[in-house]
């Protein structure tokens, strides 16, 4: 048996409190130190030091073409049949979520009301200029999350689309990239492709936002350039909770279970909440059987990163349905399965309240949602899904203020009550100037 990371003399809160330890980095404060100096770097010498940092950690020697960008063009035809079939099926699904969010949420109409002196009140939404979206590399390039950045971005309307991602850009992204007509793309990662985002260099002119998924250096450097340009969050390694009872399948959990572990960071958590303790144990054991059958196709380094991340970050309890609610709305997953029977569904559902995606049934496993259920695979880590939520195409849209008291008559009995009220305000504020700058309207 793998050792589990549980104490029976630890609550089930306290044992989930223990898996989130994970979130405290001990060596942060040295990465904020070396993302600072490369954003610095980046700030001051441009192209030079895009070039002297992907050496550095890519081992790749970016050239004067490389960062006037690369085109993706004629890569989608060259990808097998097969995957590009699928990756239609993806796109076709995931544009029309975006699309269905955009005209429900009325991006394109606004919204507006007459006040009680015949003012007019609303908001208008505009789409941003310009974004980047940050396409993990390395063993596991992120085909799929070129198509949940740029898709509700393209949705939303935004003109100038930026890609980034570490190089060599593995040819099936590079083909999404295609598919999707994003033209600009750029063969960098990491913290220096973050900074690029902000500040532009020679070559890159700067965007209004950056968005997607990366590592601690991707995360940290998104932090630090926010106030410069937008962010989509700060996220980390993947997460995944799942309430199961008595209807469940084991086989099926566990595989849920591990598809979040294989992500290779070493801090991806996974948390099961079972109701029948038959379930749980065979789930226990199936995971086990199931990392032994994953070693046919991972490498021996991927697999102790599996059993690590089982061992340390992750845990299998055994749980009455009144917990349910509060244990995951602490946790606040990224992801949130609920394999229950629909009696047990109606009455947890209601309460839950912090969870990224939710997935209901066994069907809707989490790799569904990854790759063409329809929503943003970019969803909120690290308990930040109590304050943030999913990728959509509000991110990419901002809201403008209307205020139009233009009909409104200025010598009125109700326009002045509102000026008198508004200076009164003012003075108290000491802000004689605003109050003056009310005065004068309904003077005679």
């Amino acid at each position: 048996m793998l050792e589990m990371n549980s104490n029976l003399a630890l609550t089930n809160l306290e044992k989930i409190k223990q898996i989130n330890s994970r979130l405290n980095s001990k060596n942060i404060d040295e990465v904020e130190k070396s993302v600072k100096s490369i954003i610095d770097s980046v700030k001051s010498s441009g192209n030079q030091a895009l070039k002297e940092f992907t050496n550095k950690f890519d081992s790749y020697k970016l050239s004067d073409d490389d960062l006037k960008g690369i085109s993706p063009k004629g890569y989608f035809e060259k990808l097998e049949p097969k995957l590009k079939e699928a990756l239609l099926l993806a796109e076709k699904r995931i544009t029309r979520f975006h699309e269905e969010e955009f005209k429900n949420s009325k991006f394109n109409e606004g919204w507006k009301f007459t006040g009680e002196l015949g003012e007019t009140l609303g908001v208008k939404y505009t789409a941003l200029d310009s974004v980047a979206i940050y396409v993990p590399g390395g063993q596991a390039p992120l085909i799929s999350t070129v198509l949940m950045t740029a898709i509700p971005a393209l949705t939303a309307g935004v003109e100038r689309i930026v890609m980034f991602s570490p190089p060599p850009i593995n040819h099936a992204v590079l083909a999404v990239a295609d598919l999707l007509g994003i033209k600009e793309v750029y063969p960098v990662g990491g913290a220096q492709a973050v900074a690029a985002a902000a500040y532009g260099t020679e070559t890159i002119r700067a965007v209004d936002k950056i968005v997607g998924p990366g590592n601690i250096f991707v995360s940290t450097a998104k932090k630090q350039v926010f106030g410069t340009i937008g962010i989509d969050g700060i996220y980390g390694p993947s997460e995944l909770a799942i309430v199961a009872d008595e209807t469940a399948k084991p086989k099926l959990l566990a595989a849920d279970f591990l598809s979040q572990l294989e992500h290779g960071s070493g801090l991806e958590s996974a948390l099961l909440l079972c109701t029948d303790e038959k379930v749980l144990s065979e789930t226990e054991a199936e995971i086990e059987k199931q990392i032994e059958d994953l070693k046919e196709f991972k490498s021996e380094k991927v697999i102790e990163t599996i059993k690590s991340s089982y061992k340390d970050w992750s845990t299998c309890l055994l749980v009455d349905d009144e917990e349910i609610p509060s244990l995951i709305n602490y946790y606040a997953p990224e992801h949130l399965e609920i394999q229950v029977s629909k009696e047990r569904l109606t009455k947890i559902i209601g309460k839950i309240k912090h969870a990224g995606a939710i997935f209901i049934g066994a069907n809707s496993c989490e790799s569904l949602g990854d790759y063409l259920a329809g929503p943003s695979h970019c969803l909120p880590t690290g308990q930040s899904a109590r304050f943030s939520s999913g990728l959509h195409c509000a991110d990419f849209i901002k809201k403008s203020s209307i205020l139009d008291f233009s009909s409104v008559d200025a010598k009125s009995k109700e326009f002045s009550n509102i000026s008198k009220s508004c200076s009164e305000i003012a003075r108290a504020e000491s802000l004689e100037g605003h109050a003056r700058a009310m005065d004068f309207r309904v003077e005679d």
